[in-house]
């Protein structure tokens, strides 16, 4: 057996003990000769020590909030499905339908910029537009709320939360107004509040380098930076994510976290003021909602199935009167029994019309209905075709508003005029 090479013998570092002054391995914190030890085992175990505190009160702390605004999303979501009407997995599945988001406060810049609907600056941070948009959100949420909400304590996370959101809305605003966006597409989403949240996070790192456990200093940093640049690389790359809502948020974050400082996790106390900063942002959120809930009648009436029971009722109506003796000028036999005519204008009389001005046609073309039934009912030839011949003048001034009203307002909700049989929409 060959003896083993010096070269092959593993170099062994010593230093001199502090105490004694003999030589001892320099990996060991105690000295081999008197046993005392080392000033940098005792800074090491110090250090350790600081991180283990911090640790253990960084993760003790509670994070009711991000909780709180996951089932509010989970909530607001699942009550926007079930008012959509129509297939409720679809709805479910996919979001629904633009006026339904606009009803519940999606932000549009015409909206928001032109009628001068502020609260459209809190209420898209709480709604979004499809399962996997309210997905992605609240698994981000659930990942990086719980970490700003143990660093800032649930008071300022609130102000911090709500402010960031508010500040991804003024982004989407800014952003679709430079790039000549439709400024009555509806943005919605928490994406802003989020990044906002990744902004607070990567100014934090380097706010309080020198205060934080290294450690800890270490893991937001190697983390927080390529979660943001993959995203805003992603923002870019495909047209649809609103880019200009996460800047924003982005930008406000980072602001946020140098203007406003943390609270140790080992140092929280509650207090009524503290208590009364939460209490007022849930106030102001509520109170975005409850305006947004006065104006929504106007957009719920342009949901789809609204838009399809109008049109299904009006053109029914059309075909109707269309197919009346006065109509084709035969004065033959009515082509429909009286009890359709009856039917019908029941159905115009109850259901909800998109506008004012669609209501007021859906009536009259009710009242032309019954009024062609009482004169297909009467029994003297001379007065039934002088009644039929007032109500197809009637019929022709109604069809006239309904084109007139499909030109202009039914347009902008996506109701066009389809050639055929009395210019049915």
């Amino acid at each position: 057996m060959q003896p083993e090479h010096p070269d092959n013998v593993p170099s062994r570092v010593f230093r001199l003990c502090e105490a004694c002054g003999r030589p001892t391995p320099a990996q060991l914190p105690d000295c081999v000769n008197c046993g005392a030890r080392s000033l940098q085992a005792f800074v090491a175990n110090d250090q350790a020590r600081a991180e283990q505190r911090f640790a253990r009160a960084y993760f003790s702390r509670a994070t009711p909030l991000t909780y709180a605004i996951l089932v509010a999303n989970l909530l607001i979501y699942v009550v926007m499905t079930i008012v959509a009407g129509g297939n409720l997995i679809q709805n479910l599945v996919f979001g629904v339908d633009p006026a339904t988001l606009i009803a519940f406060g999606a932000k549009t810049n015409e909206l928001l910029g032109q009628r001068g609907e502020w609260f459209r600056l809190v209420t898209p941070i709480f709604i979004h537009g499809g399962l996997i948009h309210i997905f992605s959100n609240s698994y981000a949420l659930w990942i990086v709320g719980p970490q700003v909400e143990r660093l800032y304590g649930s008071t300022r996370f609130a102000l911090i939360y709500l402010l960031c959101g508010v500040g991804g809305v003024g982004g989407s605003y800014i952003g679709s107004m430079l790039l000549h966006r439709n400024p009555t597409v509806p943005s919605v989403g928490a994406s802003g509040a989020i990044f906002g949240l990744f902004g607070v996070l990567a100014v934090f790192g380097y706010k309080y380098r020198h205060e934080l456990p290294p450690t800890f200093r270490k893991a937001v940093g190697s983390s927080v930076f390529p979660v943001i640049a993959i995203n805003l690389i992603i923002g870019f790359s495909i047209p649809v994510i609103d880019n200009g809502a996460h800047i924003g948020g982005l930008l406000c974050g980072a602001i946020l976290a140098i203007a406003i400082p943390y609270v140790a996790p080992d140092k929280e106390r509650v207090s009524s003021v503290g208590l009364a900063l939460v209490g007022l942002c849930i106030v102001i959120v509520a109170y975005c909602f409850v305006l947004a809930w006065k104006q929504s009648s106007q957009y719920l009436a342009r949901r789809p199935v609204v838009l399809d029971q109008f049109l299904e009722s009006v053109n029914e109506a059309n075909r109707l009167l269309g197919n009346s003796p006065s109509s084709r000028g035969d004065g033959g036999p009515p082509q429909k029994s009286s009890a359709d005519f009856d039917r019908v204008a029941d159905r115009l009389e109850a259901l909800r019309a998109p506008d004012k001005k669609s209501e007021e046609i859906s009536h009259e073309f009710a009242r032309i209905l019954r009024a062609q039934k009482a004169a297909l009912d009467e029994t003297s030839r001379a007065t039934r075709d002088a009644k039929l011949q007032a109500n197809a003048e009637r019929f022709v001034l109604a069809s006239r508003e309904l084109r007139k009203w499909i030109a202009s307002e039914g347009a902008k909700i996506g109701i066009v005029e389809t050639p055929g049989p009395g210019k049915s929409p």
